[in-house]
């Protein structure tokens, strides 16, 4: 008799449970988390070059991120789960950055994909983001293509895209009667790094008397063609577009041959610290303009830097340019992720990138726009020139903003950033 009992007791459970189970609604029951979100944990990857011609300075912008991610995790995490942080080397080659994204995205099971670096590195990439619906967060690089909300809905780049950069530097140099007396030439990176910076300068009215280019890795040659031409063609001031190992050959090879224009030099392309470890001495230095949208890195008085340089420090990270900038980008990116809420999903960071990034506190000096129609994050500079002992003081204590587009130039604005938050804590 028990053995039927127990039979039947086992068939009525069998029966609630199927019961309870058809009474819950489709997709009602237990959805599943979106990859790389679990109660503990966020996966955080991203691609950029350690190792290879492109490494100089930029290898240092993840360390700085994962410094400050161990900083945020070491008090607790974000809404209680801590940051993991996945660290790809793609030697600034598109082919192996698809490679490595791939296993961020199937063995790694990233949630969304931060600060991946290079025009043409995140080029190979960016489609397949946006078709998985992977966030693709803070793209270092300032190609303005990739704010692009209908063709790239999960995109957002951070720093201020080229055309701007370059729409601002035609604003000043139009604005300053000694520059714009001078004959100009420009010299640049081939590629979406050159083309989108003709395309600021067209906007702004800057004629070039000259132009030249190179390519990407020819910087680990020589430069002695490209200067010989602007020295020929008397060139008086001139626009330079590229990585920093770059203006380490181009300051190098001009000195050598004794060419000595003004230089007004792209803020991704200009840091002490990593020209002097290519023997670029400050006394090159001296005098070239370049325009900046942080916090000068040696005011060390303001709060940003103060906080951000006790990080790097701890971590034993060097203190320039690229350090600050991965801190930076990362407290921006974990205010983001505290905003999205408890219940993390991808959908729910990528609206809050939308409407709220003018909320979140950073080092910027310059408003950050985002919008369902616009991902341009950043939109501006402030001009500023290097001093003898390789520190970029800030030139004009107004900025200057502008959009992506192909028409229009930069305008004088004022802008005041918020305070940091508590302890610089999400």
């Amino acid at each position: 008799m028990r053995k039927i009992y127990a039979t039947r007791a086992v068939a009525v459970s069998a029966v609630i449970a199927i019961a309870a189970a058809l009474s819950v609604p489709a997709g009602a029951a237990n959805p599943a988390a979106d990859p790389g979100v679990s109660k503990t944990e966020i996966v955080i990857g991203t691609t950029t070059p350690l190792t290879g011609p492109a490494s100089p300075g930029y290898k240092d912008v993840a360390p700085g991120a994962q410094a400050y991610f161990d900083y945020v995790n070491s008090r607790g995490g974000i809404n209680g789960r801590k940051i993991k942080f996945v660290v790809k080397d793609d030697q600034y080659n598109p082919a192996l950055t698809k490679k490595v994204t791939s296993q961020l995205i199937l063995s790694d099971k990233m949630f969304a994909l931060f600060g991946g670096l290079g025009t043409p590195s995140h080029s190979a990439v960016v489609a397949d983001l946006n078709r998985r619906g992977i966030p693709d967060v803070f793209v270092n690089t300032g190609a303005s293509s990739f704010d692009n909300p209908r063709k790239y809905p999960t995109t957002f780049p951070y720093f201020p895209s080229y055309t701007v950069e370059a729409k601002v530097m035609s604003f000043y140099m139009n604005g300053d009667p000694a520059l714009k007396a001078k004959k100009k030439c420009f010299f640049y990176q081939d590629g979406e790094f050159g083309e989108n910076a003709s395309t600021g300068f067209a906007a702004g009215g800057i004629q070039f008397a000259t132009t030249t280019s190179y390519f990407s890795g020819q910087q680990a040659g020589s430069f002695a063609s490209q200067v010989s031409k602007l020295q020929n063609a008397g060139c008086e001031l001139v626009v330079f577009f590229g990585v920093t190992s770059a203006t380490a050959k181009l300051l190098g090879d001009s000195a050598r041959a004794g060419f000595k224009p003004t230089w007004m030099i792209t803020s991704v392309g200009s840091d002490p610290s990593v020209l002097a470890g290519f023997g670029v001495p400050n006394a090159l230095l001296n005098g070239i303009y370049a325009p900046n949208f942080l916090v000068p890195i040696q005011d060390e008085g303001n709060a940003y830097i103060k906080q951000m340089k006790a990080i790097a420090t701890a971590n034993g990270l060097p203190w320039n340019f690229y350090t600050y900038y991965g801190i930076n980008t990362a407290y921006v990116l974990a205010q983001a992720i505290k905003a999205a809420g408890p219940d993390l999903t991808r959908k729910g960071l990528i609206n809050v990138l939308e409407t709220k990034s003018n909320t979140f506190r950073s080092a910027a000096v310059v408003p950050m726009v985002n919008s369902s129609k616009s991902h341009q994050g950043l939109n501006g500079y402030y001009m500023a020139q290097y001093n003898g002992t390789g520190q970029l003081e800030r030139k004009t204590s107004y900025i200057m903003t502008a959009n992506s587009a192909s028409t229009g130039t930069a305008k004088q604005a004022t802008f005041r950033p918020g305070a940091p938050t508590s302890k610089l804590l999400p």
